[in-house]
C-alpha cells in the first residue's frame, strides 16, 4: 500500500500527479466495464477512513472496492492502515478534533487547499463529508435545515430560527449545506437512501435528475464464513448467557436514535426471563443513562453492553434475533448484515429507516411504529416462534445475497459515468 505522509499542512502534488504507475494487486473484475474500460483517477475525501461507524464503512467498502480497477487516493484525518488495496493516503491535519463541527469546517477547508492545484489531475473528486471542494456527494444522513422545516408550527420555527442565528454551530452546517446543495451542472449527489434523497429536495430545490441512487450492500461471504466458525457456546459465555437463554441482538451507537429505550420498555413488558439482550454500541455518549435505565426496569441481569465492538460478525453466532426499533436512521448496515448472518430480523419502516425501502415484510418483521411498545412486544413474540423465525431466517438469507457492496460500487461508477458524460468534451 502507498501512503502518502504530509508534514507542516503541504501537500506532495507531484506525488499526485505522477501516481499513474501504483500497481494494482488484485485482478480486474466487471466494475471496470461501467467507466468504458478507462482507469480513472479518484480523490476521496472522508475524515475518517475506518472500518467502524455509517458513513466512514460505507466510503471504506466502497472505496476498496473501487481501488481493485482505478486509482484511488484518500483524503483523510485518520485511517485504518490493514486496508490491504492499493490506496494512497493524504493526510489531511486536523488542528482541533472539538468541537465537531470546527473540525468539519477545517476538514472543508484544508481539502479544498489540497485540491487547488491538483484537481485537474484527478477524473472524480468525491465527498463522503461535508465539504466544499468536490464533483460528488454522497450523502448519508438528513439535512441539518430539515431540523428547522420539520417544526409543525410558525412558533415552533421561528425559536428554532433564532436559536440558530446565535449558534456558529449550527450557522456553520447551514453553510456547508448551502454549498453543498446548490444546483451546478457539474456535479452529482448520491443519496443511500430514498428517505435521504427526498429529505434534501424538501428543503433544497434539487431535480430528481442530479441524484443516483448507491444503498449499502452486505459481504455476504465474509459473514457467513465468520459465522460458521464462531463458536456459539463460547461467545454465550463471554456475555454470561446460558444455552437455553433467547438472545436478542441490538447494534447502534447512537442509543436514543436507534431506539434502545423502546427495546428495554419491551423486554420489560414482555417479561419472560428467558429472553435477554446484547447491546453493541459505543451509546454516543449516553452509555451509563441506558444502563441506568435497564436497572431501573429490573433488567440489569439480563442485559449486557459490549460497547464498541469492532467486528460484530461473530456476534450474528450467539443470537437469535435481530432488533433495532430505530426512529432515524437514514440506512443502517446492521439488519442487511443480521440476515445474511442467518438471524430473523425485527427493523422499523421507511422513512424511520432507510435500509426498508428494499426489505419485505416476509423477509423481516417491520415495525409499522417502532416507538409503540405493544407492536414491538407483538414482534419479539412472534420472532420466538421456530417456525415462523426459520421462515424469515430463509428469506432474510436469501435477500442479503443480491444486496452486495459490490453493487453499491457499480451504481457509484454509475454515477461517475453520467458525471464525466455531462462534461464539455477536451478541446
Amino acid at each position: 500500500m502507498m501512503v502518502a505522509n504530509l508534514k507542516k499542512n503541504r501537500f506532495p502534488m507531484d506525488d499526485i500527479l505522477a501516481a499513474d504507475s501504483v500497481p494494482n494487486r488484485l485482478q480486474p473484475n466487471c466494475l471496470n466495464n461501467l467507466i468504458n474500460h478507462k482507469r480513472l483517477k479518484i480523490a476521496v475525501l472522508i475524515r475518517d477512513f475506518v472500518t467502524t461507524g455509517g458513513a466512514e464503512r460505507y466510503a471504506c467498502e466502497v472505496t476498496r472496492r473501487l481501488a481493485r480497477e482505478h486509482e484511488v487516493h484518500v483524503f483523510c484525518q485518520n485511517w485504518d492502515a490493514t486496508v490491504s488495496e492499493v490506496i494512497a493516503f493524504h493526510r489531511i491535519p486536523k488542528p482541533l478534533a472539538k468541537p465537531s463541527f470546527v473540525n468539519q469546517l477545517l476538514f472543508s477547508f484544508f481539502t479544498r487547499r489540497a485540491l487547488a492545484s491538483a484537481r485537474p489531475a484527478f477524473d472524480i473528486v468525491h465527498s463522503h463529508d461535508k465539504v466544499t471542494a468536490f464533483d460528488l456527494l454522497t450523502i448519508h444522513c438528513p439535512c441539518f435545515r430539515g431540523f428547522i422545516t420539520d417544526k409543525k408550527t410558525w412558533l415552533s420555527r421561528l425559536l428554532i430560527w433564532l436559536s440558530v442565528i446565535t449558534s456558529p454551530r449550527s450557522l456553520g452546517y447551514l453553510g456547508l449545506e448551502k454549498g453543498q446543495f446548490t444546483l451546478r451542472p457539474d456535479r452529482r449527489l448520491i443519496a443511500v437512501s430514498t428517505s435521504v434523497k427526498e429529505d434534501v429536495q424538501h428543503n433544497y430545490p434539487l431535480p430528481g435528475s442530479f441524484f443516483s441512487l448507491a444503498q449499502p450492500g452486505a459481504d455476504y461471504e465474509q459473514i457467513r464464513a465468520v459465522v460458521d466458525m464462531a463458536d456459539r457456546q463460547a461467545l454465550r459465555q463471554q456475555y454470561h448467557f446460558g444455552p437455553d437463554d433467547f438472545v436478542l441482538l441490538f447494534v447502534g451507537t447512537e442509543f436514543k436514535r436507534k431506539g434502545l429505550a423502546t427495546l428495554l420498555a419491551a423486554m420489560a413488558k414482555l417479561d419472560d426471563q428467558r429472553v435477554r439482550l446484547l447491546v453493541a454500541g459505543g451509546g454516543g455518549g449516553k452509555m451509563q443513562i441506558f444502563k441506568q435505565l435497564a436497572q431501573d426496569l429490573g433488567l440489569a441481569d439480563r442485559v449486557a453492553f459490549a460497547g464498541l465492538v469492532r467486528d460484530v460478525f461473530p456476534l450474528y453466532a450467539l443470537a437469535d434475533l435481530f432488533v433495532l426499533p430505530t426512529i432515524s436512521d437514514p440506512c443502517p448496515m446492521s439488519p442487511v448484515e443480521a440476515m445474511a448472518g442467518g438471524l430473523a430480523t425485527i427493523m422499523s419502516r421507511s422513512p424511520f429507516c432507510g435500509t426498508a425501502e428494499h426489505i419485505r415484510q416476509d423477509e423481516a418483521l417491520i415495525l409499522q411504529d417502532p416507538t409503540d411498545l405493544d407492536e414491538l412486544v407483538a414482534a419479539i413474540r412472534q420472532g420466538m416462534d421456530r417456525d415462523c423465525r426459520a421462515q424469515l431466517q430463509e428469506k432474510g438469507q436469501r435477500l442479503a445475497q443480491t444486496l452486495s457492496w459490490e453493487k453499491t460500487a457499480a451504481a457509484t461508477l454509475e454515477a461517475y459515468q453520467q458525471l464525466l458524460d455531462a462534461r464539455p468534451p477536451k478541446s
